[in-house]
């Protein structure tokens, strides 16, 4: 994973590789793409690239370094999101030659979860369980988070 970091750093590599255990469900993915292309179009980036402005994107608060920090390429991690921006449908091949393992689809996000990182990070509250609650708790904070102090 350190090579990959190193990758992003020097910009050799064009997409947001993101730590999939604080990825609750894909929508979080499709939510801070979203916004993250919106502001790009409307020369509204808080952060320098589209990339680096969907992890600012999926963190609860307005803290550009500890949401990239925190929801970027762990250098202990083993798996990770790829997330690009293009018109075409296709891998580039630099991600490909970057990644050592194997690729599997974006289903998969549950396998790597960390409910109770993820619970920490969105200050939701131990007692809440239900998938859908969690899941509207998350993407309401991430939605709202310019409008909050």
């Amino acid at each position: 994973m350190k090579e990959i970091k190193d990758s992003l750093l020097k910009g050799k590599l064009q997409a947001a590789v993101v730590n999939p255990e604080l990825i609750y469900h894909s929508d979080q993915l499709l939510v801070a793409s979203h916004k993250s292309l919106y502001n790009h179009k409307n020369n509204l980036l808080k952060t320098k690239t589209p990339y680096t402005e969907l992890l600012y994107n999926l963190f609860p608060s307005k803290s550009i370094r500890d949401s990239l920090k925190t929801f970027g390429a762990q250098d202990e991690g083993t798996a990770a999101i790829f997330v690009l921006f293009s018109e075409k449908n296709e891998l580039s091949e630099d991600i490909k030659k970057s990644v050592k393992g194997s690729l599997v689809s974006v289903d998969k996000i549950v396998d790597h979860r960390n409910l109770k990182s993820i619970k920490k990070i969105y200050k939701i509250s131990e007692d809440i369980n239900d998938e859908e609650t969690i899941l509207n708790l998350i993407l309401s904070k991430m939605a709202c988070k310019e409008f909050l102090l």
